[in-house]
């Protein structure tokens, strides 16, 4: 089953694919804008990918809402808003994936790391433990054999270079956002800001975007 979640009532739709869970979704937050049940600025429209974010903003038509996109997108607008709350400089640099993977290499020659240890499998282990919300030094604590070992030495290279050019990769945008409403009076902003949360394929959400989405419904 697939599903996604309707925050004005807590209503889940739990359907097996392409059975329009999606349409469902857009026309009942169509229906309330219309009966001026919720204000289309109070509202977040969230799913994972750019081509399914582009679908339900169609699927909308005319009506702007408070927020419409991926999980990103909407990250990367509160980390633009608020990051320097964080330490963050608003004009960070975004790495993808193309990036974060020149990185790696550049870090993998610059440690010595044998070259039978992947990148690929390096960046995917990164992104795992960050999904996870796992530090670097947090990370290294829980690694294990060779592999563990080289994974953790890069990920603590990874960061700190980050950390000196202003970037932010993908998986940090939502890492730090979640680490931004720490802040309880900038998460209280945008809990006032944000009444009613609708999620696209919601069975599809880590431990940080749900994470995310508790602490936005908080109120």
């Amino acid at each position: 089953k697939a599903s996604a979640v309707v925050g004005y009532s807590k209503t889940i739709i739990l359907a097996g694919a392409g059975s329009g869970k999606t349409k469902v979704l857009t026309q009942r937050v169509v229906y309330l804008i219309k009966e001026k049940l919720v204000e289309p600025e109070n509202c977040l429209l969230i799913t994972f990918t750019n081509k399914a974010s582009k679908e339900m903003k169609e699927r909308m038509g005319n009506i702007n809402l408070g927020f419409a996109g991926t999980f990103h997108g909407f990250c990367a607008k509160v980390l633009r808003m608020n990051g320097n709350q964080i330490g963050i400089d608003t004009n960070f640099l975004i790495y993808d994936d193309s990036d974060q993977k020149d990185l790696v290499k550049e870090i993998i020659g610059s440690l010595g790391i044998k070259d039978s240890i992947k990148p690929a499998s390096i960046l995917y282990a990164i992104g795992d433990a960050k999904n996870q919300m796992l530090s670097p030094l947090e990370y290294a604590d829980i690694a294990k054999g060779d592999l563990g070992e080289a994974i953790a030495k890069v990920y603590l290279r990874y960061e700190k270079r980050l950390n000196e050019i202003n970037a932010l990769d993908f998986d940090d945008l939502l890492l730090k956002t979640v680490k931004l409403f720490d802040n309880s009076e900038v998460l209280s902003k945008w809990q006032t800001r944000i009444k009613h949360v609708f999620v696209d394929e919601w069975q599809d959400t880590n431990k940080i975007q749900y994470k995310l989405i508790k602490l936005l419904d908080g109120k």
